[in-house]
């Protein structure tokens, strides 16, 4: 009987030892698979640049190059920042419009056009340690169209129209590392214009009103782009 006793108090003593064992394995265990969603991202590493951009595309239904520049905060392989463009090349209106307080034409074949916008630029960046990588970035920007008398200097320069305008601008691009500060982004995009809306009204020969005609064509300003740029900065 004391035997049978001895062995099941030295069974249940092995019991014990495998459960407490097998319990500090279990909290052992937990403690190094415990994560959270911010351990998946590993270090965050925070650093910026600034970039001028040269734009291809078109206005009018032209080809027109755009000048401008941003610069963006970059967190890892994401950034966001702003931007702002604007055009460069001359291209003309050659639209008639009757003036109801002079009682005549004003023609604004001779008035230059103005596209500027700028807002947000947000992109991301693929491996980028990598000496030619792949990118992507949107422009999110707030603008406008507008005719003005390109003989007036800027500081008399007179806006004769001008149409608010949204712009929304998505693009795949190749960057290049040239050296640790600087790199060579090369992209294609394209460009989606909207909120061109501002008409005039339109008269038949014994000047009365027949409709309304847009200032601006809705299509002429979208289109694809294609844009170099030269970022400056510290890149992680």
């Amino acid at each position: 009987m004391k035997a049978k006793i001895s062995f099941i108090s030295k069974s249940v003593l092995v019991a014990l030892f495998l459960m407490l064992g097998y319990a500090n394995n279990a909290s052992a265990q937990e403690e190094r698979e415990f994560r959270t969603l911010f351990d998946q991202l590993g270090p965050i590493k925070v650093s910026g640049f600034g970039a001028p951009i040269i734009e291809f595309s078109s206005a009018q239904n032209e080809f027109a190059v755009f000048n401008g520049g941003g610069g963006a905060v970059l967190i890892n392989q994401f950034f966001i920042g702003g931007y702002g463009m604007g055009l460069s090349t001359n291209h003309y209106r050659k639209i008639n419009v009757y003036q109801e307080t002079t009682g005549n034409y004003y023609n604004y074949g001779n008035d230059r056009i103005n596209f500027g916008h700028g807002g947000f630029w947000l992109g991301g960046i693929f491996h980028p340690a990598d000496a030619i990588h792949l990118a992507a970035s949107t422009k999110l920007g707030w603008g406008g169209i507008s005719l003005y008398e390109q003989n007036q200097s800027w500081e008399l320069r007179k806006y004769e129209i001008i149409d608010n305008v949204f712009v929304v601008q998505p693009q795949i691009e190749v960057e290049m590392n040239i050296t640790r500060w600087f790199k060579l982004n090369v992209g294609v995009g394209y460009r989606l214009v909207t909120g061109i809306d501002k008409t005039y009204q339109v008269y038949n020969d014994d000047l009365v009103p027949i409709g309304e005609e847009p200032y601006f064509g809705k299509s002429d300003y979208n289109g694809f782009s294609g844009t170099v740029s030269f970022l400056f900065g510290g890149f992680n």
